[in-house]
């Protein structure tokens, strides 16, 4: 035994060593499963890009989406919506609701009740097991996806942002910038004061991450980027959640004015604080069980 090897005191001591050596490897244990977590999440995601970047490329996730014209007039209306995940419980069930072309809903719930499910089914990501989401009365995997992504724009808590221009940044992905339209939607994002004081406007380098930018300001980056492709549907997640509560107060009146200038714009946010869910015109709260009937 160790008491036969060492004494009564050495044996206290090498317990202590080892106290302190699993406190100190807490933190780096506490990432690992956190990443792992983080990890585990995504894997669905990850399937699905894997796919879509195979030989028959986003075909290969729904290959049922229609090519024609399409156009978003009146509502998007979820009908007994039902979805889990590989190997896991349901996370919506039976799930309705109807938003309303011009409206700014809420939807909030605890960690796990399918907040952000429920938009990665908006964006047509994943497909329900049950039920079905209809555009003005048409069902989402026959709606053209490529004017449907068109019409509708993310943005999350972390908004990804190059190290180039703002300009750029917010005509990510587009080959040619039309200033014109940057410098509007500045205006509409409430960034064209502060743009007026850098030193080379529009085209003033972001840095490294967006290092010139605060929380808030990302925020308006991540809006104006979809602004700027003709959103007509924001999907925001959790995109306040980070900020202090004035820049959040900032950012939720920003959207409000935002809504009467671009009429027809439709605002779904997931937020946890009561004090963004108090500018929505109303509010979704999910439970994660039978969320029933929000029609």
């Amino acid at each position: 035994t160790l008491l036969t090897v060492f004494g009564t005191g050495d044996i206290k001591a090498l317990v202590g060593v080892f106290a302190v050596a699993a406190f100190r490897l807490l933190p780096a244990l506490r990432g690992i499963l956190g990443g792992w977590t983080q990890v585990q999440n995504a894997v669905y995601s990850l399937r699905i890009i894997e796919e879509g970047l195979g030989d028959k490329g986003m075909e290969a996730v729904s290959p049922s989406w229609g090519q024609e014209a399409f156009s978003f007039q009146k509502e998007i209306r979820i009908e007994h919506l039902t979805y889990a995940y590989p190997e896991s419980k349901e996370v919506l069930k039976d799930f309705c609701c109807t938003i309303r072309k011009g409206e700014y809903v809420g939807i909030c719930g605890e960690s796990g009740v399918g907040k952000s499910t429920l938009f990665n089914l908006l964006l047509g990501f994943i497909t329900p097991d049950k039920g079905a989401i209809r555009i003005d009365g048409r069902p989402l995997a026959d709606v053209p996806r490529q004017e449907w992504h068109r019409r509708v724009g993310y943005v999350q808590q972390e908004v990804f942002v190059l190290d180039g221009t703002l300009a750029e940044n917010i005509a990510l992905g587009c080959r040619s910038i039309d200033k014109e339209r940057v410098a509007e939607i500045v205006r509409l994002v409430r960034l064209d004061a502060w743009v007026d004081e850098l030193p080379q406007g529009m085209d003033t380098p972001l840095g490294e991450g967006g290092g010139r930018l605060s929380g808030g300001q990302k925020q308006r980056v991540g809006i104006a980027r979809a602004l700027y492709k003709k959103a007509e549907v924001l999907l925001l997640d959790e995109a306040t959640s980070a900020l202090d509560n004035e820049t959040e107060r900032a950012v939720n009146e920003m959207l409000l004015g935002l809504m009467k200038e671009c009429r027809g714009l439709t605002v779904l946010t997931i937020a946890h604080r009561e004090s963004s869910l108090a500018y929505c015109h109303r509010v979704i709260r999910l439970n994660g069980k039978d969320n029933g009937s929000n029609l």
